[in-house]
């Protein structure tokens, strides 16, 4: 099984620009929730999460393991799907690494006792 990628598809095209898109609102959200000392570590997991919903989505509707892609796909519905699932999956992740980092050090986020 070979990956076939075409820089020059239009469905590269939009569902690259859409993870481009979702990378401000997802890795910025992920600074601002995030609830750790350490917030690279969110920012780090958000991006992570938008790099496989890129993944996915080119996957899913591209030419990334099928020759041909899907009939009905087209470069906008890649380019929103791309936007809003990387989105999402950055976000996603990020309160994943978030909450992870937070149980493995629980003695910084223990309110202090009176």
């Amino acid at each position: 099984m070979a990956f076939h990628i075409n820089p020059f598809d239009g469905i590269f095209i939009g569902d690259f620009f859409g993870f481009l898109i979702s990378l401000p609102i997802g890795l910025f959200l992920a600074f601002w929730f995030s609830a750790i000392k350490r917030r690279s570590m969110a920012v780090l997991g958000a991006f992570l999460g938008a790099l496989i919903g890129f993944i996915a989505i080119y996957a899913w509707i591209g030419t990334l393991l099928f020759d041909p892609p899907v009939l009905a796909s087209n470069p906008g519905a890649a380019f929103f799907a791309s936007a809003l699932f990387c989105s999402i999956l950055a976000l996603a992740f990020a309160i994943l690494i978030d909450v992870l980092v937070a149980s493995k050090s629980t003695r910084d986020y223990r309110r202090a006792a009176h």
